[in-house]
């Protein structure tokens, strides 16, 4: 894994750059577009989200450099909004555009799925033709990147810590949150409540104990593998919490995305389940 912090030589701005094989991401603020200029990566074909308040748009840069598309949308009135932006690429700099249309339509889909972001996009996206082995090398590097993203660079991008960091969410006293598995029933009054109600009992029944434990990954939780031997934070904010001895559970999710995950564990471990959402 490599991580570079570039800063410029007379200003406080920065670009950081991430990068683990195949892909390198980049985030910077849209005051850096001249020093991303001087970057050999700035020559590369990207997907890119641009930033701002609620607002988010998903674009690529396909057949011309990331910078010069950065360049087209700073000189729009349109996109003023702007604050910042978050751009990935290969490592080795080659996306034809049959890539960087399924990586965009992907993260467009994401983004409606995952966040309650206001999406300026018109489109869900260009669609292309890709074969089957340049698509799996395309979702390979998509899921790199969201490993950097959720791992190593701490990236809230579909604005899940906005439940986790302002109260346990979206609750009322009777517990709208509930699930049914085995027998029994939890409610809680927030989703984040619920999957860790749920993960936490999980752990005190011996029945499930072994495949939990295969599911548990020696460093901190993450979005994509929830269960971790070390608590994960967020900005210096705990987004994990103890469900076991020396087992802590991801938890920075939105009410969807707890939905998603349940379901997942579920079905990792055999177990049928009923969820409800008031």
């Amino acid at each position: 894994m490599k991580q570079i912090f570039i800063f410029s030589d007379t200003k406080k701005d920065n670009i950081s750059y991430f990068e683990r094989e195949p892909a390198i991401l980049v985030s910077m603020s849209r005051s850096d577009l001249p020093y991303l200029k001087e970057q050999d990566f700035a020559n590369y074909p990207a997907v890119y989200v641009l930033i701002g308040g609620d607002k988010r748009y998903v674009g690529q840069a396909a057949g011309q450099s990331i910078s010069l598309r950065l360049s087209q949308h700073f000189l729009k009135e349109d996109k003023l909004w702007v604050e910042s932006v978050l751009f990935f690429a290969r490592a080795d700099g080659k996306m034809s555009r049959a890539d960087t249309d399924y990586l965009e339509r992907r993260l467009i889909q994401d983004f409606q799925e995952k966040s309650d972001y206001e999406m300026k996009n018109s489109t869900a996206g260009n669609k292309s033709y890709i074969d089957k082995l340049q698509k799996a090398k395309s979702d390979q590097l998509y899921e790199t990147v969201f490993e950097i993203i959720d791992e190593i660079a701490n990236i809230d991008l579909f604005g899940s810590s906005k439940e986790s960091m302002s109260s346990m969410g979206e609750v009322d006293s009777l517990g709208q949150y509930r699930i049914e598995y085995d027998g029994k029933q939890l409610s809680s009054k927030s989703a984040r409540g619920l999957l860790i109600d749920f993960v936490s009992h999980l752990f005190t029944d011996e029945k499930y104990n072994d495949k939990l434990q295969e599911l548990i990954v020696d460093e901190t939780p993450s979005f994509a593998m929830i269960l971790g031997r070390k608590p994960s934070t967020y900005n210096g904010r705990p987004n994990s919490a103890n469900v076991a001895d020396g087992v802590w559970v991801y938890a920075n999710f939105n009410k969807k995305n707890v939905k998603i995950k349940l379901e997942k564990l579920a079905h990792e471990l055999g177990i049928k389940v009923k969820i409800k959402w008031s």
